[in-house]
């Protein structure tokens, strides 16, 4: 297991900023998501500490030995491409050796690896069959296995199940995370997929136009963002700007409650962030109107609005309701006692233990 340290590093392809003074530490044996949209930096970040390019600037330290100017094949990292880059000419277990072959280990011993691999992956049974003849999990499984053959101190896979289905992505999701915790080699994994970042990684550094914008474990970049990017970017989110100022938290014309039962000290105009799941639609009489909002429960709405929207998904409900032309999202499960329909006022409540204030941010 290897700790790799990020310092400082930057990037730019002409005048385009593709890393803009990233640092990161990764802890031995973690499972890191670099998250964000095309042209983010994350896939760049990724070719860099493979060694296929070259920062501008900045150091890159893999158990304290510096990575900066040591050639590819010198750094003993093992990376899963998203175009795979298997060998249609060589069958399964040859694919899986190559490396092994180019080292110059014994065939005894690569004999011994390749099958130890095959077994790991589910592929027992295959060496002898030619790639080409492979589903597309399959061949997944082979990629994983060939860039696992050296036992490298990094693993690192570039979107490799973007071109699945879903269900075996899903699949082949739980594999991977299987296998990284049984052999805890430090992984880093590149999406654009928040689900798959959400259910793999120990901790998700998002990355907006060459920045991180915040790294923390999927709770952490869920529940408490850094920034309104972040709140936007996970997940579906209602953004508030809200006023603080004599003890009372407004929004519009409502008051939501007091400064000091909330439980926060901040002073005047502030973001707040509610997901949609955490908001409970209450029967327009339960409103406190503009009045009241507590900290624990749902006992009193804090706003008032009209559902435009419904659609069920699932086992879900999901509504848009408009409150004085802002429009909140709202996420219920099917079995809700208090059931509601395109044109009703209802009044919303949230706990507030699961509200949260940008940090640093107004509106």
């Amino acid at each position: 297991m290897s700790e790799l340290v990020i310092s400082k590093v930057d990037k730019r392809f002409g005048k385009t900023v593709a890393l803009d003074d990233v640092s990161l530490r990764i802890k031995s044996g973690e499972f890191i998501c670099l998250l964000g949209s095309s042209g983010c930096g994350k896939t760049t970040l990724l070719r860099i500490i493979a060694g296929l390019e070259q920062s501008d600037s900045g150091e890159l330290q893999l158990d304290g030995e510096s990575l900066t100017r040591l050639a590819s094949h010198k750094r003993n990292i093992g990376m899963v491409f998203q175009s795979l880059a298997l060998f249609p000419h060589l069958n399964v277990s040859r694919n899986i050796a190559y490396g092994l072959k180019m080292r110059g280990v014994d065939a005894e011993t690569t004999k011994t690896r390749v099958e130890e691999l095959l077994k790991l992956t589910g592929l027992t049974g295959f060496g002898a069959r030619a790639v080409t003849s492979l589903s597309g999990g399959q061949k997944q499984r082979v990629a994983i296995a060939r860039a696992l053959a050296l036992e490298p101190r990094l693993f690192l896979m570039d979107e490799p199940f973007s071109a699945l289905d879903a269900g075996l992505r899903d699949h082949l999701q739980q594999e991977v995370k299987k296998l990284q915790k049984q052999l805890g080699v430090t992984t880093i994994f590149v999406t654009h997929d928040q689900s798959e970042a959400m259910a793999l990684a120990d901790r998700i550094v998002i990355l907006n136009n060459g920045k991180i914008e915040q790294a923390g474990s999927p709770k952490e970049v869920y529940q408490q963002p850094s920034s309104r990017f972040v709140a936007e970017f996970i997940g579906a989110n209602n953004l508030f700007d809200v006023t603080i100022e004599s003890g009372a938290v407004r929004f519009k014309e409502y008051n939501l409650g007091s400064s000091i039962v909330i439980g926060t000290d901040l002073r005047g105009t502030q973001t707040l962030t509610v997901r949609p799941e955490t908001i409970t639609l209450l029967p327009p009489g339960n409103s406190s109107g503009n009045s009241r909002g507590n900290s624990s429960g749902n006992s009193g709405a804090f706003l008032q609005g009209a559902v435009v929207m419904q659609r069920t998904i699932g086992a879900l409900i999901e509504h848009d309701i408009d409150i004085d032309g802002h429009l909140i999202k709202q996420t219920m499960l099917q079995n809700n006692d208090y059931e509601v329909s395109v044109g009703d006022t209802v009044g919303l409540s949230w706990d507030w233990s699961q509200a949260w204030f940008l940090p640093g941010e107004s509106g």
